[in-house]
């Protein structure tokens, strides 16, 4: 499936959530959702991903979920004091 890579002014916002470290609600075009910890992003295949941090059950382990940017519907920032609240990427 091809890339198409999201506009630089919504980028930015990924690039806040992760400097920040902001747990997020993500919501990805095929309807479905994940929370998880903004931890960076990169790029791998000429594709670039957000990589979020989830905690495992009661478990003080986390697992690295990746996902491709151009997958992602709307970002919401779930922090009290975030710089922005919902964002829409597609």
């Amino acid at each position: 499936m091809t890339y198409n890579p999201i506009q630089c002014q919504l980028y930015d916002y990924i690039e806040i959530a992760c400097l920040r470290h902001y747990k997020l609600s993500i919501k990805l075009l095929d309807g479905s959702e994940i929370q998880g910890r903004a931890e960076t992003t990169r790029i791998a295949d000429k594709q670039e991903f957000l990589l979020i941090s989830t905690e495992v059950a009661s478990d003080i382990n986390q697992d690295i979920t990746q996902i491709r940017l151009d997958k992602i519907k709307s970002i919401t920032a779930l922090d009290r004091h975030a710089e922005f609240s919902t964002v829409e990427i597609n």
